[in-house]
């Protein structure tokens, strides 16, 4: 296992606990500016666990993930000043699934960019150079 994989993973968890659980709520400068900070923090930790672990299938990462959320805002129940808040957790799962569907578009373009496709639309590389016909 490549262990250079697991870093921006750590990295993601660690802000995401930290200010998850932190006594005082992260100043807002516009309304709902919480709910923006949920969703990206959770797609940007979607992404690095399906980096850090690729062999996982689908479901597994999307439960941990949904866990560690859920945790979180659990966790801020027994925290002065903070409230676990059910848009929170919306937004959260808004995130894991955006952070799934960016992790899969980046594992196709790297398929793509390697030369392997899975794609029945595109020609062989090369198969087009010995035919007669001309575009």
């Amino acid at each position: 296992m490549n262990y250079l994989r697991l870093l921006p993973f750590i990295a993601v968890m660690a802000i995401i606990i930290f200010s998850g659980l932190r006594p005082e709520p992260v100043p807002q400068v516009f309304d709902q500016q919480d709910k923006l900070h949920h969703m990206l923090g959770f797609a940007a930790l979607m992404f690095s666990l399906r980096l850090a672990f690729p062999q996982w299938r689908l479901f597994w990462s999307i439960a941990a993930s949904l866990s560690v959320a859920f945790l979180i805002e659990m966790g801020q129940e027994f925290l002065p000043n903070r409230e676990p808040s059910f848009g929170d957790m919306l937004a959260n799962t808004l995130g894991v699934l955006l952070g799934w569907g960016c992790s899969s578009l980046a594992y196709q373009w790297y398929l793509r960019r390697i030369g392997v496709t899975t794609d029945p639309e595109v020609p062989e590389a090369g198969e087009h150079l010995g035919s007669p016909e001309r575009p």
